[in-house]
């Protein structure tokens, strides 16, 4: 029985590859290879922008008592259509709950807020966790 799940696995791998590479994302960009961007930031809070007009940005948001933390971005987007997702970055001891909410109010091409808040023990209120951000859109 495992022989036949694991051959119907490698099929499903197999033909997931075969559709990525005849798609127009894998023959002419994929996230992974680098050399296709035309300007590229590797540090902590960075990006990479692609000549497709793909811009994909990241960084970190050190722990605040704010509770509408204002991020700005390493480089601006075209407009303010860019999608924003944030995850905590917390110790493995941490039991809270935490959750964050990017704001569309004042959200500009290079400055968005983070709303971040935390439930723990039926305690809620504002994360002072450090968070991880990611934002893709474009750029031209």
């Amino acid at each position: 029985m495992s022989t036949k799940i694991n051959s119907l696995g490698r099929k499903i791998m197999f033909l997931l590859a075969v559709i990525f590479t005849q798609s127009s994302l894998g023959t002419t960009y994929a996230l992974a290879d680098l050399s296709n961007a035309i300007s590229v930031n590797l540090s902590l809070n960075g990006y990479a922008k692609f000549n497709n007009g793909l811009l994909v940005q990241w960084g970190r948001v050190g722990g605040s008592s704010t509770a509408s933390y204002s991020v700005t971005m390493p480089t601006s987007f075209y407009n303010t259509e860019y999608k924003i997702f944030a995850t905590v970055y917390k110790p493995s001891s941490d039991s809270a709950v935490y959750s964050s909410s990017p704001l569309a109010i004042n959200k500009t091409v290079s400055r968005f807020y983070l709303n971040r808040n935390y439930a723990s023990g039926g305690t809620t209120g504002l994360s002072q966790e450090s968070w991880d951000w990611f934002a893709i859109g474009r750029w031209k």
